[in-house]
């Protein structure tokens, strides 16, 4: 499984953009979750939102994603992502101003930019056609990818969240949210 690229401030994201590309991009959807795949959307949702106590848990299939990413998403879930997302760029721009981290960021937007291939080809393999369901897919891996950049800026390690997520993502995995007391991955 790829490895986010130890933290070294914005000289690190350039070669956190050429690790984009190599991932197993939704390869791995509707597989049973592996060992380290549940342990790893554990320390996800321990060191994101704080919950110990919560059971992983898959789906088989797109359909059964497209329901869960439909349902009332978990506020506190969102507030926990959007205030670390927060956190990790004002870091970062603290460190290195708000122009030069953008400047940095470019070609993890351009690298992330083209993960609707492999959401559309996995989606495909499936018998998914719909092109709004694969968009959400690629952008919620696109996600993951500016998330991650900017905990690498921050200069944050392989145990932040953001890190965390991305190791699913670039996986093959889809990490879908709450669905109860239940994180669920695809």
């Amino acid at each position: 499984m790829l490895k986010v690229v130890p933290a070294g401030g914005l000289a690190s994201l350039a070669a956190f953009a050429r690790e984009i590309p190599r991932g197993s991009w939704f390869a791995a959807l509707g597989e049973p979750l592996t060992e380290g795949e549940c342990a790893e959307a554990r320390a996800y949702v321990v060191e994101i939102v704080g919950r110990r106590a919560v059971s992983i848990g898959g789906v088989g299939d797109w359909m059964s994603a497209e329901a869960i990413i439909k349902r009332d998403y978990d506020h506190a879930w969102w507030d926990a992502e959007t205030l670390a997302q927060r956190a990790a760029r004002e870091r970062a721009e603290a460190a290195f101003g708000k122009d030069r981290l953008l400047a940095a960021l470019e070609p993890i937007v351009d690298a992330a930019g083209a993960l609707n291939g492999p959401a559309a080809l996995a989606a495909s393999r499936a018998g998914i056609t719909d092109q709004a369901l694969i968009r959400v897919a690629a952008g919620a891996a696109a996600q993951a990818c500016h998330q991650a950049a900017l905990a690498i800026a921050a200069g944050a390690g392989a145990d932040h969240p953001f890190a965390i997520k991305y190791r699913l993502f670039a996986g093959g995995r889809w990490p879908l949210g709450f669905d109860g007391d239940r994180f669920v991955v695809f």
